[in-house]
């Protein structure tokens, strides 16, 4: 039976509605006002006067006050008792409690008020629609488009076999019951079951990563990209079917819905994009552009409605089409969002789950105690299908060198239920495709679902480890010609200068090219709304400032200096001291870059006899960078010109610290790649050996030889036959005071130090002098160095090697 028989239907009414006589619409006997006369209507017309919660307008003002109370109650509750519960949870659980009301008499005020005359209130239902519409719209705006393009073999595996594997389980199955006669679901019900349980939704999965706060992080970007792909497999799958089973009809659909992609695709990107670029820098983007794109979004899914499909995706496509981000798709996010989750989309939640008959269920679990029935298949299968996805998540992710904590976050986060399952499932009832009983079965799994899956993924989850990157983004596996991706952050306009000076030295060529992203951070003060401009796609308006011209001018022209070997990159970010970290990881991270310039946030006067600046705001950014970068970091000390490009004659010498350990190899890989690129640069390779462990460096002097044979390699493998050749120097030291004498002896023979962050750190190079250090995050020969005691003008660039750990477990 792959309809629903309207027998069973009149008896297990779908509560809160009532069909017309030709039983194709659902019916709602209104009054002819919107709302009441006030309390005059009682004094005029006494006992046939109507009460004001039976207008339309004052019973939806209650219901949308009753819901936010109820599902506010549940949310903050819930965070107070130490549980971070999604919104969705807490609507549905509001939505429980008002459902109780159908139990009540009949003359009951409050039957009277949430289901008046026996019919579940349309007007709620249908504004509460709205919001399912638009938060689906705001979740295709929230969505990079570029993730596709940057979608790796590793998330295209986990998501393909997340959405294969059960799929092909639950439909063999369905085919083994089929054939055994066992089966007590129709043949609908079936599909409708695995294909939910099967998907991972990207809506669904954004919500709970955005609820839990780790969607801007590898993890959560692995997440993402794989529930996209589970999207595209379930669009492909669902239109194959519309092929096989409609025939002429679903060839329509399909090229119906080809022709609404490209048209998103070709015409309305481009559009969008011209929006941005009428868009000021700083400005806001007009109120015609905002409601003409919500009017468009609304239309899309009247569309993809029109072609017999799910009407929100129609939106999702198109708010896709449009790029997130500053300004348009941000000004979109928040003039809607807040309103949307707060008021519109709880009565969606709610209302819906006021269909989920707890007592009935409650009743019924006997019969899965005895293995028959209905609600035992149901259940069976729905339980099986959650343990295949989890289990196939599980093994994929760890296949692919997850962690396999990671792994299991990663099953529990794409084994999430959210709005899209539960729209699905009431629409499916409201289409007499499926049983009430299987929707109040299917509904209380998504709830638990909800309530289960966010307390797990807390307890598992590191948030110190929110920005950690799955593969290795450091120098030292960067191939010679490949390109150097940098991102330098500028603080202050003394900072432009330095971090020019510093690019200028690796002399980018075509062989080895450098792509350079700044970020100027902007500390916001008060109440001000946080921001994050990119350069590429706004420009400021006709005679207008902007804060970053000084940064995007000077950049420019070191960016024309080698216009054929390097590509730029401007971003500013308006934000709080305490998240400047986040969106200098957040972009590292999402750009996929190896390296971060920063600045010291000390300066000293040209003799050194004074502190011109001490900014602790910018050295807690420095810190908290460190401890969570994606990729190596690099701190710029610096004091003086590392190199004058101008000058014919000029010529840079850099000495590069090697005690030992993953910086010091850092810190190798970056000075061989500055003298690889510029022929210009002499460079000194001094190595600090303790006495106390000299037998055992012999052992790694094969080691020591490999890179001696690298530096003297040209990029093209030739010898190298530049004018300034590499000096190798071995010190033996027994403690810190012997280290810390013969750097100050060579300190003024430089014009720039390389250190590892770890050099020497404990060790006997060090013993003595660590105790001294000021600053951690330079380690303590990079302290020696900046120290102002140290007696010479040379700049230092303390490196850190990515904190990328390989254990598994």
């Amino acid at each position: 039976m792959d309809t629903i028989n309207m027998t069973w239907w009149e008896e297990l009414r779908w509560r809160g509605y009532a069909l017309s006589e030709d039983g194709s619409r659902f019916c709602l006997t209104d009054l002819s006002t919107v709302n009441s006369f006030g309390i005059w209507e009682r004094f005029n017309f006494k006992a046939i006067g109507a009460g004001f919660w039976e207008y339309p307008l004052p019973n939806l003002e209650i219901l949308v006050l009753s819901v936010f109370l109820l599902w506010r109650f549940f949310y903050v509750l819930c965070k107070k008792l130490g549980f971070r519960i999604p919104q969705f949870a807490c609507m549905m659980l509001a939505g429980l409690v008002l459902s109780q009301a159908s139990y009540l008499s009949q003359d009951s005020l409050i039957h009277r008020i949430f289901l008046p005359d026996d019919y579940r209130p349309k007007i709620p239902e249908t504004l509460g629609a709205f919001g399912f519409v638009l938060y689906w719209f705001l979740k295709g705006v929230t969505m990079d488009a570029e993730t596709f393009t940057r979608m790796g073999k590793k998330s295209t595996l986990i998501g393909f076999t997340t959405m294969a594997v059960p799929l092909f389980f639950g439909s063999i199955l369905f085919i083994i019951r089929e054939r055994t006669g066992k089966m007590r679901l129709t043949v609908l019900e079936y599909r409708a079951i695995v294909f939910m349980n099967s998907v991972s939704p990207f809506t669904s999965i954004d919500t709970l990563l955005r609820d839990l706060k780790i969607n801007h992080s590898e993890f959560g970007r692995i997440a993402l990209s794989s529930a996209m792909v589970t999207d595209l497999v379930a669009f492909v799958v669902h239109f194959l079917f519309v092929l096989l089973w409609g025939k002429a009809l679903g060839i329509l659909q399909t090229v119906a819905a080809c022709v609404f992609f490209a048209s998103m695709f070709f015409f309305v990107k481009p559009a969008m994009f011209w929006v941005i670029r009428q868009t000021p820098e700083g400005r806001p983007v007009k109120d015609f552009y905002i409601y003409a794109i919500l009017l468009l979004a609304f239309l899309s899914f009247h569309y993809w409605h029109q072609l017999g499909e799910f009407g929100p995706a129609g939106s999702f496509v198109f708010g896709w089409a449009i790029p997130d981000g500053p300004p348009l798709g941000s000004a979109l996010v928040h003039r809607f969002e807040s309103f949307n989750l707060g008021i519109i989309l709880p009565l969606f939640g709610s209302l819906t789950a006021m269909q989920v008959d707890l007592q009935w269920l409650i009743g019924e679990i006997k019969n899965f105690t005895h293995m028959e029935g209905r609600v035992y298949e149901a259940i069976s299968m729905i339980l099986l299908l959650s343990a295949t996805k989890f289990i196939t998540s599980i093994i994929v992710a760890f296949a692919t060198r997850m962690p396999l904590r990671d792994s299991i976050i990663l099953a529990l986060a794409l084994s999430n239920k959210g709005f899209f399952e539960l729209a699905f499932f009431t629409s499916s009832v409201e289409l007499k495709v499926l049983h009430p009983e299987i929707f109040t079965i299917s509904a209380t799994a998504i709830l638990l679902n909800s309530l289960f899956i966010p307390f797990a993924i807390e307890l598992l989850h590191d948030p110190s480890k929110k920005f950690r990157s799955y593969g290795r983004r450091n120098l030292v596996n960067l191939k010679d010609d490949s390109e150097l991706q940098t991102l330098v952050c500028i603080h202050k306009p003394d900072h432009i200068t330095s971090m020019i000076n510093l690019l200028e030295a690796f002399q980018p060529s075509q062989h080895s090219p450098v792509a350079c992203y700044v970020l100027h951070l902007i500390e916001l003060v008060g109440r001000a709304t946080p921001n994050f401009i990119s350069h590429q796609v706004q420009k400021p308006a006709v005679g207008s400032q902007s804060c970053s011209d000084n940064v995007i001018a000077s950049f420019k022209c070191f960016n024309q200096k080698f216009s054929d070997s390097t590509s730029l990159y401007m971003f500013t970010s308006l934000s709080i001291a305490k998240h400047m970290h986040e969106d200098i990881c957040w972009l590292a991270l999402a750009k996929s870059l190896s390296l971060i310039l920063l600045p010291f946030h000390r300066t000293w006067s040209v003799d050194r006899s004074a502190i011109v600046s001490d900014d602790v705001t910018m050295r807690n950014v420095n810190r908290n960078i460190l401890r969570r970068a994606p990729c190596s970091v690099g701190i710029l000390v610096y004091r003086k010109p590392i190199w004058n490009p101008q000058m014919t004659d000029s010529h840079c010498k850099v000495c590069l610290i090697f005690v030992g350990g993953k910086d010091d190899m850092e810190a190798l890989a970056l000075a061989n790649r500055m003298r690889r690129m510029n022929k210009e640069i002499s460079l000194t390779f001094l190595r600090f050996i303790p006495e106390s462990s000299l037998s055992e460096s012999m052992g790694n002097m094969q080691d020591l030889m490999d890179r001696k044979e690298i530096m003297e390699m040209n990029i093209d493998g030739s010898k190298v036959g530049n004018n300034h050749p590499v000096t190798y120097i071995d010190r033996e030291v027994s403690d810190g005071l012997e280290t810390s004498v013969i750097l100050r002896s060579m300190a003024h023979g430089y014009d720039l130090f390389i250190v590892g962050r770890s050099s020497g750190g404990d060790c006997v190079v060090t013993r003595g002098i660590s105790e001294w250090t000021e600053f951690e995050e330079l380690g303590t020969v990079g302290d020696l160095l900046a120290s102002k005691d140290f007696p010479t003008r040379a700049s230092v660039l303390v490196v850190q090697h990515q904190d990328f750990t390989d254990d598994r477990y």
